[in-house]
């Protein structure tokens, strides 16, 4: 068989097994091939009416308020890693207590100032 007689086979309602059993070599009693029946028409199709766009409801946030809360979030993050950040074995400069002990208990060599 050819293509085009396989997809005009087909377009008349035409399985795989029957297109299949059509081109077994000739049997004792050949099967009548019966008249294509017309397909039948496909129906209009239902238009679908577009959904209204709602309105928000109260407790649902908006993309304003999503993006401005991750633009707390990123801040409130970049904030804590700055003050977290520490350079290991860095000088941290003298600090409050520091500044405190040398006043109660100063080295030798500013006693002698």
């Amino acid at each position: 068989m050819t293509m085009q007689e396989i997809l005009t086979l087909v377009a008349a309602g035409y399985t795989k097994e029957d297109i299949e059993k059509m081109e077994a070599p000739a049997a004792p009693d050949p099967v009548p091939v019966p008249d294509p029946a017309p397909a039948p028409a496909a129906p209009d199709p239902v238009p679908v009416p577009d959904p209204a766009p709602s309105a928000p409801a109260e407790n649902e946030p908006t993309m304003r308020d999503l993006m401005q809360s991750m633009a707390k979030l990123t801040s409130a993050i970049q904030a804590n890693a700055i003050a977290q950040s520490v350079v290991p074995g860095g000088n941290q400069g003298p600090t409050a207590e520091d500044a405190i002990a040398q006043i109660i208990r100063p080295t030798f060599k500013e006693r002698s100032i």
